[in-house]
């Protein structure tokens, strides 16, 4: 089943533009993510600076090479970042008011034509997210529990149930005609 595609995706493809990550984007990309985490687990935003700072000192120990962000060009706002390392999706995250708008797809469709597999985690209680991997293809492969170390925000081991998913491309066997 596929969605019908709102009018706003369309104008949103023409304004937005992908470019590679650079340290000056790292405050404005983490008060993203955490938004967008906070919303997706239903949970507070902790914006105490020293968290902040702690979730910026993690994020410089990416390699910035895999981090790619969406910049929307009129106004030069990060809306979203995807850190792909080899076929591993480490994070997804757009901004709270440009979601659902084809911007997650966008993403996803880079990964899937860079790789022939993908997996990523995401958390049982990220719902939307299990949806909109489960639209593009991604299947479970497994179930468990994510480390508490990184994951701060976790009051109960419930919370860090998480879910991988894989996506293989498509082989195409041909079969002799008789």
């Amino acid at each position: 089943m596929r969605f019908p595609v709102p009018p706003e995706v369309v104008s949103l493809s023409k304004e937005i533009t992908f470019i590679n990550y650079r340290k000056e984007h790292g405050l404005e990309l983490i008060q993203l993510w955490r938004k967008s985490f906070a919303q997706a687990m239903s949970i507070e935003e902790d914006t105490r600076e020293e968290v902040v700072k702690e979730h910026l000192a993690y994020l410089q120990t990416y390699n910035p090479k895999i981090i790619r962000v969406a910049l929307e060009k009129n106004k030069k706002k990060i809306v979203g970042f995807m850190a792909k390392e080899e076929n591993t999706i480490k994070d997804l995250f757009i901004h709270v008011e440009y979601q659902r708008k084809g911007l997650g797809s966008r993403f996803i469709n880079q990964a899937k034509a860079e790789e022939e597999f993908l997996t990523l985690s995401t958390f049982q209680l990220n719902k939307g997210a299990q949806q909109f991997y489960e639209f593009h293809d991604f299947v479970i492969a497994r179930v468990g529990f994510a480390g508490v170390e990184g994951n701060a925000w976790a009051s109960s081991k419930e919370q860090l149930a998480d879910i991988t998913y894989e996506w293989k491309r498509a082989t195409k066997y041909l079969r002799k005609q008789p």
